[in-house]
């Protein structure tokens, strides 16, 4: 505190220069100077307290706001918790630790992690499907999941930019991980990690590479041998899986070849070499004139990508917005088909016949050969289609009886483990080349599908093709047996597996160093029956998905079936034909029309032909007949356009209802607007007598649309006619052509008449603002001149001003003048007595109801009024007059022309 001046000190240093007097005005003179001066001392006083006062609080704010002067406080991040169940067969890494998961991931074989953050809404979706998969595969794979979004965490710092979630990663041995990128369903994750697993299929023969290409869109041959070293093989092993990034649902068949004999036979002198095989063209890596290009994985996967075609496309939607459909788009027409597309089945019979089709559809450089490799290539996947239909998975499994673990085992003896139906990945067997046949022409020409089908002399061989004459998956038929061969001597895959082995009891067991059957579980024999365990748990668990779909067709109508070779190059178009699965996206289907779970094998087939603004859909069930029929018949252009419009039954398609089912007449005082389809469209505005107002609006109907509408209506209800509002959503139901419209909203007036086939139509113009009365406006134009005054006369008496009654007066004038001089002109024109005679009765008429509309004055606009009513029965008398032959009339004003 500062120290304060007393009352003393202030008295004695204002008082120094002044002199003391004994007389009393001296004497009050210095009580007044003592008075002062105590005043300006308390005065002084009070300031000095304030002054401390004031520096005291301040000091005191500053020191509290030092004192509480701490960093912001921030909410601390929830604790992390494990994303999948404890129970869960996924090791849940839910605290980020990604160094001790990606230990555990060098450990294994193969493993698939699941990069997610717990308040992702996929991630939750994701969780589900991921958790289904490692059900089915946790005894092959190895299944992981990663909290990479938890704060502070290592996952977290090391990839804090992750663009979404959640992210799936596959690692194998030596890579640095496969992204997948297909459809985050159970199914298609395991379709994926099966390629996976078996990336390469071993070719032993030109056998297998025929029959790859019979069942794959493309076959990429990578000649690789073992002689000296492995590298070239480990890079197009890793090519093979590198490309499922791309490929996640296999139409890109891996294979390789090892044997230096085969790749020579085969047609290829320099190694290592790659080949990709198309259905009608063969490219290769390393061409016979050109140096050798470097062997790495960018160089090989952009070459097999850049080359792969196929005739038909599989489009994979992946529920948000891309641009799957956006490349054939360009103005060609499109056929799309819906048909379940199972990921889990080996093939597809749906999807391979519409392969079949469009082969011969696009095969047309030797449409009028029937010896080329194509053609014969349709003969062979037809066969392959209808031998894969005759497997029942289903029989197969439940009858296949597992055999125990053998207790003891014959040193002497171990039986050769083979399959001949390809079906069962462990095959392992080399066989030797067959030189001299079939396989070693094509293989000698190096598979080249080109010079093949321009050999003229050679193209009985293919006829000869030898790999159907032994135990395959090309198994004939019965009715494929007189081209392909016979097929008794072909045992069933059941025969195979069930048979017991023939072992000689009197040979001397001797003592071996290899572990008995039992305590082996990769001896051959476990390794059968670990395999079909698994195939069968992968087919039940398929058949959760879809059942296996069967196309079959008589004997007769093969023969009867239209055959459609070359077709795209007859005309000045071409089809561009697309797969879709119908079950995950119906959706799509549902907007073009096709109720889709109402197909046999929810499939069917639609061509949308965007130039001509119109679809096509497949009426029929889909089979080989029937879709040849439909191209064909688009082709020659004899179908008859599908006009699409609400399913009743598309239960999961988000779409505001629209019905008919509220057509009755509604209260005087309101107008109910009906929603209409493309089915009740023509039967509401044919009916006779009923004027309807329709908007026909791009999606709902504004409120300004559909206010001036029904007002529009209510005017014509009180002017005494029968009317009606609807609206129609164009971009769900479609109309016919001469309906169609290009620009929303657009409202049409049909006038019914009960003599015609089709409605006759006013359009409301575009440029003019809506409003009631316009609408009100257009629908009188539509009706008769009698009936157009008797209607323009009652709006004219509920026009609230005298002035806008008058000019509704004057304008009713004017329209009956017009008429007047129109049937005038007529009348002198003619030649023919009947017309002459019924136009003079139609102007006796209308100078009746000229003479009364002149006399009529505003005030006898009402009900009472005795002019009205004269007035009235003048305009029912001449619409009774009025209906004359018009044709008649214009071709006789015609004829008058030609004689003057």
């Amino acid at each position: 505190m500062f120290p304060t001046a007393n009352t003393e000190d202030i008295t004695q240093v204002t008082s120094l220069s002044e002199k003391h007097s004994t007389d009393s005005d001296a004497q009050n003179s210095s009580e007044n100077s003592q008075v002062s001066l105590q005043q300006n001392n308390r005065e002084l006083t009070l300031n000095m307290l304030l002054k401390e006062m004031v520096f005291c609080v301040t000091l005191a704010l500053t020191t509290y706001g030092a004192l509480h002067n701490t960093s912001t406080k921030v909410s601390k991040h929830p604790q992390a918790y494990k994303f999948f169940g404890p129970e869960s067969v996924v090791t849940d890494w839910y605290k980020g630790e990604l160094s001790s998961a990606i230990n555990k991931v060098n450990n294994v074989d193969v493993s698939f992690v699941m990069y997610y953050a717990p308040w992702d809404a996929e991630s939750q979706y994701v969780r589900g499907e991921f958790e289904k998969t490692a059900m089915v595969l946790k005894d092959r794979v190895h299944f992981a999941a990663i909290n990479c979004w938890n704060p502070g965490s290592e996952c977290r710092l090391l990839h804090n930019k992750i663009p979404s979630w959640p992210i799936l990663i596959v690692y194998t041995v030596n890579t640095k991980g496969i992204f997948y990128k297909g459809p985050k369903d159970t199914y298609s994750m395991l379709n994926f990690l099966e390629l996976i697993m078996k990336p390469l299929k071993r070719v032993s023969s030109t056998q297998d590479l025929i029959n790859l290409l019979s069942m794959c869109d493309a076959v990429a041959v990578g000649y690789t041998p073992l002689a000296d070293t492995s590298k070239y093989y480990n890079i197009w092993y890793n090519v093979a899986l590198k490309i499922r990034e791309y490929d996640t649902v296999g139409e890109i068949c891996f294979a390789a070849v090892t044997s230096e004999d085969l790749s020579a036979d085969l047609g290829v002198d320099i190694v290592p070499n790659a080949r990709l095989m198309l259905w009608n063209d063969t490219k290769e890596y390393i061409s016979e004139d050109a140096n050798i290009q470097v062997w790495n994985e960018p160089s090989l996967m952009n070459w097999v990508l850049e080359n792969f075609a196929q005739p038909v496309a599989r489009i994979i939607p992946m529920w948000k917005k891309s641009f799957s459909f956006g490349r054939y788009v360009d103005g060609n027409p499109i056929l799309i088909l819906f048909t379940p597309m199972n990921p889990l089945y080996e093939q597809q019979p749906s999807y391979a016949l519409l392969r079949e089709v469009a082969m011969e559809y696009y095969n047309c450089n030797n449409r009028n050969y029937s010896g080329s490799w194509t053609t014969e290539l349709i003969k062979l996947q037809h066969i392959q289609r209808i031998l894969y239909q005759q497997k029942n998975f289903t029989k197969f499994c439940e009858e296949y009886k597992f055999k125990k673990r053998l207790t003891k085992s014959n040193s002497y003896y171990r039986k050769d483990i083979q399959s001949h139906n390809y079906k069962y990945p462990w095959t392992n067997t080399t066989l030797n080349p067959q030189r001299g046949n079939a396989f070693s022409f094509l293989g000698k020409r190096g598979l080249d599908i080109t010079k093949a089908a321009n050999s003229g002399d050679d193209h009985h061989l293919f006829s000869s093709l030898g790999m159907l004459h032994e135990c395959s998956p090309s198994m004939m038929s019965t009715a494929d047996k007189s081209f392909y061969g016979t097929h008794e001597q072909c045992q069933s895959n059941e025969d195979i597996f069930n048979c017991e082995e023939e072992i000689d009891e009197n040979l001397e067991r001797a003592p071996t160093s290899m572990l008995p059957d039992e305590d082996d579980p990769l001896s051959p024999e476990n390794l059968v029956q670990d395999n079909v365990k698994h195939f069968c748990r992968l087919m039940k668990f398929a058949n959760g998905h879809s059942p296996p779909l069967y196309f079959s067709m008589d004997p007769e109508e093969e023969r009867n079936v239209t055959r459609i070779e070359g077709m795209s190059c007859a005309n000045n178009f071409s089809l561009y034909i697309l797969a879709v699965d119908s079950i995950r996206n119906h959706h799509f289907a549902e907007s073009l029309g096709v109720n889709i779970t109402n197909k046999k094998d929810m499939t069917s087939a639609v061509i949308l032909d965007s130039k001509h603004e119109s679809q096509y859909v497949l009426s029929e069930d889909y089979n080989a007949k029937s879709i040849r029929d439909f191209i064909a018949n688009f082709t020659h252009k004899r179908l008859k356009r599908s006009l699409r419009t609400h399913v009743d039954d598309a239960a999961h398609t988000h779409y505001f209802e629209s019905n008919a089912s509220n057509e009755n007449e509604s209260h005087e005082k309101t107008v109910e607007i009906i929603n209409l389809t493309t089915r009740t469209f023509r039967r509401i505005i044919r009916e006779p007598g009923t004027v309807t107002v329709v908007a026909i609006c791009g999606g709902a109907c504004g409120a300004v649309t559909s206010r001036a509408v029904a007002e529009g209506v209510r005017l014509l209800r009180a002017c005494g006619l029968a009317a009606r509002a609807a609206r129609l959503d164009a971009l769900r139901h479609d109309l016919p052509y001469h309906y169609t419209v290009d620009k929303y909203p657009t409202i049409f007036v049909f006038s019914a008449d009960s003599n015609r086939v089709e409605a006759e139509s006013a359009v409301y113009p575009a440029t003019q603002r809506v409003c009631a009365g316009g609408v009100a406006a257009l629908a009188l134009r539509t009706r008769p001149a009698p009936i157009h005054a008797r209607l323009a006369l009652a709006l004219c008496a509920a026009v609230a001003t005298n002035i806008e009654k008058n000019k509704c007066l004057k304008e009713i004038r004017e329209h009956i003048t017009a008429l007047i001089g129109r049937n005038l002109r007529y009348w002198r024109r003619t030649v023919n007595e009947l017309l002459k005679r019924a136009l003079f009765k139609r102007l006796q008429h209308l100078h009746q109801v000229s003479l009364k509309i002149n006399l009529i004055h505003i005030t006898d606009l009402s009900e009472n009024s005795m002019k009205q009513a004269s007035l009235i029965d003048s305009l029912v008398a001449l619409s009774k007059n009025w209906e004359i032959d018009e044709t008649i009339l214009r071709r006789n004003v015609a004829h008058s022309d030609l004689n003057s």
